[in-house]
């Protein structure tokens, strides 16, 4: 015999509703809910230099290290990753919000600029980490997809580096920090 399952409570107006049809107006404006880190993609190789502040990156899994981040179509950086096979994952700290507006294009810096407004390095592949950063994680791109108007590249995890300090996070089209509960 199945287990008793209690009644579902009437639905208060608050309540999740689920809509047939999702505008792409909703849909941003849903998520701009989430907290994301918020980090800086770079690669540097035969096709050149290039980087893009992102909010789009997790973990896919621990064996092997691996990860994604999702890159519009239309972003310069977005040819250059595909072309080097690199890129390196820079996820910043809570001090670095002028380096993300940079990176994502406020001011209209060239890229040697944006990359000027930070200390770098390489790790292995020698795609930039920022030494400033929380965390990187240098990767080598093992498969590329293409999805609506981003491409999701997956990178393997080949070096990694760690700094102290709270994460920079975007939440409501706003930066903000975490803190302990």
């Amino acid at each position: 015999m199945p287990p008793h399952l209690p009644e579902a409570n009437p639905p208060s107006a608050n309540a999740f509703r689920a809509t047939p049809t999702v505008t792409s107006a909703q849909f941003r404006a849903t998520l701009s809910r989430m907290p994301s880190a918020v980090s800086i993609i770079a690669t540097r190789g035969p096709a050149g230099i290039g980087g893009l502040t992102c909010s789009a990156v997790c973990a896919v899994s621990d064996e092997p290290p691996t990860v994604l981040a999702c890159v519009h179509n239309r972003s310069a950086a977005n040819a250059i990753i595909r072309a080097n096979g690199v890129l390196c994952v820079n996820c910043l700290s809570s001090e670095q919000q002028e380096l993300s507006q940079a990176f994502a294009g406020i001011g209209r810096l060239s890229i040697e600029q944006r990359f000027a407004c930070a200390e770098w390095g390489t790790l292995v592949t020698g795609a930039p980490y920022c030494k400033g950063s929380l965390l990187a994680l240098d990767c080598e791109v093992i498969d590329t997809r293409d999805v609506g108007t981003h491409s999701i590249f997956i990178g393997r995890v080949v070096a990694t580096a760690e700094a102290t300090g709270e994460p920079l996070v975007y939440q409501r089209r706003a930066y903000a920090t975490t803190r302990p509960l």
